[in-house]
């Protein structure tokens, strides 16, 4: 008797191999007509499907009718993955960008294809294992199967992981365009903010850990504070900093910063030859050696 049908829609013969490939694979070695199964692969134009017909008398055929379900489920969910994943995605990227300029579309576009990059192993492994589980109910219930219909109607706890991934990726646009704003106003109160200190010595010890010295060598006091005051003709600006050396430096505000450190390509190293700019020299610190003023 017939067990069931998968059938899609290829684009190419890339997609029809891989279609072939992705269950031949899985069953190769494992005897399957001894078991009681028969796959048979056809093509038809751009359609091509699994069939799979299973014969009841066979001794072997009801206990390895389970793993018959799990081997097709975890095979077409990985084509699906490979083959049908992204242009999922892009639907749904499409919908939520359709208020944005194309390059902002663009840069989250790029922000998903690393995240599913960046993802590593666990992350298609558990929509692996959510595909997987979803179809081996569908393979159960439904004779014939079409990937194009299942993805549509069916689906939907994965499709709902892809709209988190998208999701996830806008929070993360949204977040850097804020904090690009952010260093923007920084960069702007600095630029136009009194200077009260001629000089002062940061020594950057490593991650986010400095010690500020004034021009006389002496360490200058951090500030209790979380917030900083940014006062400028007829304007006076209240925001947080996360890094506690960008918001010390804005408070002691000196004319000129001689910034030591090893390592000038961190984040926050980064961070404040952007906000401080031309006010800022870099010197190379070595364990061991004296800071000369």
């Amino acid at each position: 008797m017939e067990l069931f049908t998968v059938w899609t829609n290829t684009d190419g013969d890339q997609e029809t191999d891989r279609f072939y490939e992705v269950v031949k694979s899985r069953t190769k070695g494992l005897h399957m007509s001894r078991r009681g199964f028969r796959f048979t692969f056809r093509q038809l134009d751009n359609k091509v499907a699994w069939t799979c017909k299973g014969t009841e008398s066979n001794s072997a055929f009801e206990s390895f009718l389970p793993c018959v379900y799990s081997i097709m489920s975890s095979a077409i969910a990985d084509y699906i993955i490979e083959v049908k994943e992204w242009g999922m995605l892009n639907l749904i990227l499409t919908k939520a960008c359709s208020l944005l300029e194309k390059e902002d579309t663009e840069q989250i576009r790029s922000m998903i294809r690393s995240l599913l990059s960046d993802d590593g192993p666990r992350g298609r492994l558990k929509r692996h294992g959510k595909l997987t589980t979803l179809l081996e109910k569908d393979f159960k219930e439904l004779r014939v199967i079409n990937l194009e219909g299942l993805i549509q109607f069916r689906l939907h706890a994965y499709k709902k992981e892809l709209e988190e991934i998208v999701d996830y990726a806008m929070e993360e646009f949204w977040a850097d365009r804020q904090y690009e704003e952010f260093m923007g106003l920084l960069k702007y109160f600095v630029f136009f903010q009194e200077s009260k200190v001629p000089l002062v010595h940061v020594l950057h010890q490593g991650g986010h850990n400095f010690t500020i010295l004034d021009s006389a060598m002496v360490p200058i006091p951090t500030p209790d504070a979380d917030d900083i005051i940014v006062e400028m003709p007829g304007i006076e600006l209240e925001m947080e900093v996360e890094d506690r050396i960008v918001s010390t430096l804005i408070s002691i505000s000196p004319a000129s910063i001689i910034l030591h450190t090893d390592d000038e390509h961190t984040p926050i190293v980064r961070t404040l030859l952007h906000i401080f700019e031309d006010k800022v020299k870099l010197s190379r610190l070595y364990p061991g050696q004296d800071v000369q003023k």
